[in-house]
């Protein structure tokens, strides 16, 4: 059986999915930033990435609620900081956070998105133990 496999690593940092078309950063915010972000520092984050041309592209974005829903495989485990498990493609990085901030957002809330459990929930914009994966669209050529 010669299925292709869903995701490609690239090589640089950055997993391409095949089902979407999108880039995902291979490393969460967790291992660059040492820290915890709230949703504005996240966004912060992707601004500061983009204009050091973060694994040598400066179009990061937070994933929309959607697309990072996608990425989670209930039967594939890594391990996340804190020996938390995470159910993501194996090519992710281990040692990252257990979630990402997702778009929409309003003025009080975001939504933040579990690699552990699947799901989405709205949080407060100031809930300071968050992280955030980086996602750009895959040019067509």
């Amino acid at each position: 059986m010669n299925e292709t496999s869903r995701f490609i690593d690239n090589g640089d940092g950055t997993l391409l999915d095949n089902d979407t078309g999108l880039v995902w950063s291979k490393e969460d915010s967790w291992p660059v930033a040492q820290d915890w972000l709230t949703f504005q520092e996240a966004l912060l984050f992707v601004d500061e990435m983009n204009k050091k041309d973060y694994l040598g592209y400066h179009d990061w974005r937070i994933p929309e609620r959607e697309e990072i829903e996608k990425i989670f495989i209930s039967d594939s485990t890594i391990m996340g900081r804190s020996n938390s498990e995470l159910h993501i493609d194996p090519l992710f990085a281990t040692g990252g956070g257990n979630a990402s901030w997702c778009l929409p957002f309003d003025q009080q809330a975001a939504f933040y998105f579990s690699y552990t459990s699947g799901n989405s929930q709205q949080f407060d914009q100031d809930y300071s133990q968050g992280y955030v994966r980086l996602v750009r669209l895959y040019p067509e050529d």
